[in-house]
């Protein structure tokens, strides 16, 4: 019974497709739909905005600019030596950096750390040059 649905809506088919015309597109087809599509508005997402404006980056270099200005131009008076800025004794009794210093990693633990950071690296690298380039077009 299946067959023979099959065929009468076959039939049908064919003989609705005998009976339908060939139907073509009016005269200014491609002008009214190109006219329809330079009308749309260009999208507002596309537009390239800054995340930090002209305006915000003149204060800020001009506050770096100051505050350099201020550092090396202050009028606070300054020791000549070196000897109170040096004052390693310090590090050298701290009980931190003694432990610190017999720790001990392993040759596969700094292999791993050095390729991991390499990896970390070349993913920045290879993901900046993908948006770079996707916010492109």
């Amino acid at each position: 019974m299946n067959a023979k649905e099959n065929k009468e809506i076959d039939n049908l088919v064919n003989k609705m497709m005998k009976k339908a015309t060939l139907e073509s597109p009016s005269f200014d087809f491609t002008a009214q739909i190109m006219e329809q599509i330079t009308s749309l508005q260009q999208s507002k997402a596309t537009i390239y905005e800054p995340l930090i404006s002209r305006k915000a980056w003149f204060f800020i270099c001009t506050g770096l600019v100051a505050l350099m200005g201020y550092v090396l131009l202050g009028t606070q008076q300054q020791p000549t030596s070196w000897d109170h800025f040096l004052d390693l004794n310090i590090f050298i009794n701290d009980t931190f950096s003694i432990a610190l210093h017999r720790f001990l990693f392993s040759n596969v633990m700094l292999y791993s750390l050095a390729f991991l950071s390499v990896m970390v690296l070349v993913q920045v690298f290879f993901l900046s040059m993908f948006f770079n380039k996707r916010f492109e077009n």
